[in-house]
């Protein structure tokens, strides 16, 4: 079968190897080979083996669809191991359809990319095995405070525009922010939005991890990768599809520590009806750990395990256009922080956006078809004047509605905007009867109140197309 003949590692082992006042250290064994991962918090934990393993954990999964077994050594309860065989077989999926098959850049040698009857369940799940050799009872009993927020953040418009909200409808004492920083230059794309919220705000709290290291070093021992090419600049890992994962259980000792009963995602809207199986396969288009099928199974992991934080999203119904009209807006001080970019750069004590990439021409789109002015965040004007071309050049990660509304709306191509209406609206999304039900009662009406005044109504799918509601 396809799935034997890519298999790389026999066993990947987790083990915790040190608790610190503010680290958490861990090796991981692959076959023999080992790698010392780190995480470095700003703020003193207290955290037990479970937690910490289960931290260690999170950035292994992306490799787990190449070995034959996941040995976790150290404690785990039912309800972990549930959780990680879910995950380990949704990243299988993902890894096969997203990164084998619709991959983006040429990772995959070609004698590794498998043939028609080779797109099956068996090879699409994997066979790993989950080995766990140590009992734990989840008795976590943590009574949150429902008021309490932490927002995952970073310089792109979500977090920011997420902030904005809170920091305008919550008590300020109540916000949380919480930034990842990667050992590798990943991190200048957060870094101008974290210095401001250093300056300006309370409860930003950081964690350092060699996380990117680790994923880097793993490449090159599986099998069907192309050593070549993984360091080609491009707006995709070649395997890795389990980002949030690594920072959603990096929060566990916050939320523990300060109660707090809710958790942020950036999830802005994407058009369930580009949202289909693949072969009868379902997958997430490599953004799992980005939908609402993902914060949900977190919360009741949470729930579960007696955490007891709520993870949800503030602008899934809405998309990139609007988001990025209420941020320039509403909130202007935190718009000029936005660095979405995949490949910022330096340069006399600044940091600018590359102006090339794909996450950067959809953004240029949705400031320049907002009357905004780009260079305000750093874009320079050859990146405005040349915006046309480069789009049409280019391959955008966005539901093809909103590229049409924003070219058209630009006159990049010719049609009428007005037909693509519902991307300038909020949507009713088909696991709700009501705008905005994900969101708790005590935030949920404050929040409608913001975007309804920014939106041209309210939206709701029939016979597959957004119908407009009175």
């Amino acid at each position: 079968m396809y799935i034997d003949n890519i298999i790389s590692f026999n066993n990947i082992e987790v083990n915790v190897t040190g608790i610190e006042k503010k680290r958490i250290i861990g090796n991981i064994k692959i076959d023999g080979r080992d790698f010392k991962l780190i995480f470095t918090y700003n703020d003193e934990i207290n955290v037990n083996e479970n937690i910490a393993g289960l931290i260690l954990t999170m950035p292994v999964i992306n490799f787990t669809y190449f070995s034959r077994k996941l040995t976790l050594n150290y404690p785990v309860s039912e309800n972990d191991r549930d959780l990680i065989n879910k995950f380990m077989k949704i990243n299988a999926h993902e890894v096969f359809i997203n990164k084998i098959i619709n991959r983006r850049y040429d990772f995959i040698k070609e004698e590794y990319l498998p043939e028609e009857k080779d797109i099956n369940e068996y090879n699409a799940s994997g066979i790993t095995e989950l080995v766990c050799n140590k009992n734990f009872d989840d008795n976590y009993n943590n009574i949150v405070d429902k008021q309490k927020v932490m927002i995952m953040s970073s310089s792109g418009k979500e977090s920011l525009l997420a902030y904005g909200i809170f920091n305008e409808i919550n008590s300020n004492d109540k916000n949380y922010s919480f930034y990842f920083e990667e050992s590798g230059s990943h991190w200048l794309t957060a870094k101008t939005a974290y210095d401001y919220y250093n300056k300006n705000f309370n409860n930003v709290k950081k964690v350092w991890s060699n996380a990117d290291r680790f994923y880097h070093e793993t490449l090159k021992y599986i099998k069907i990768i192309k050593m070549e090419n993984i360091d080609i600049r491009s707006d995709d890992y070649p395997i890795t599809v389990f980002i949030f994962p690594v920072y959603i259980f990096l929060l566990i000792p916050l939320l523990l520590k300060y109660n707090i009963g809710n958790i942020i995602m950036g999830d802005e809207l994407d058009d369930p009806r580009e949202m289909n199986d693949f072969h009868g396969l379902k997958y997430y288009y490599g953004i799992f750990d980005q939908t609402y099928d993902f914060n949900e199974m977190i919360s009741e992991y949470f729930k579960n395990k007696k955490i007891g934080s709520y993870v949800y999203s503030v602008v899934y119904p809405v998309t990139g256009y609007m988001e990025e009209k209420i941020l320039m807006d509403r909130y202007h001080s935190l718009y000029l922080n936005q660095r979405s970019c995949h490949s910022c750069h330096e340069k006399d004590n600044r940091i600018y956006p590359c102006g090339k990439c794909s996450k950067c021409l959809g953004i240029l789109l949705f400031i320049d078809a907002n009357n905004g002015n780009p260079q305000e965040i750093l874009y320079n004007s050859d990146d405005v004047r040349l915006l046309k071309k480069r789009v049409k050049n280019s391959r955008l990660r966005l539901d093809p509605d909103e590229i049409n509304y924003t070219e058209m709306k630009l006159k990049f191509i010719d049609g009428n905007y007005r037909d693509y209406d519902h991307v300038d609206g909020i949507h009713i999304m088909p696991y709700e009867n009501e705008p905005f039900s994900v969101i708790p009662d005590n935030f949920r009406n404050e929040v409608y109140e913001i975007f309804n005044k920014y939106s041209n109504g309210i939206y709701k799918l029939k016979n597959s197309e957004w119908v407009k509601l009175d």
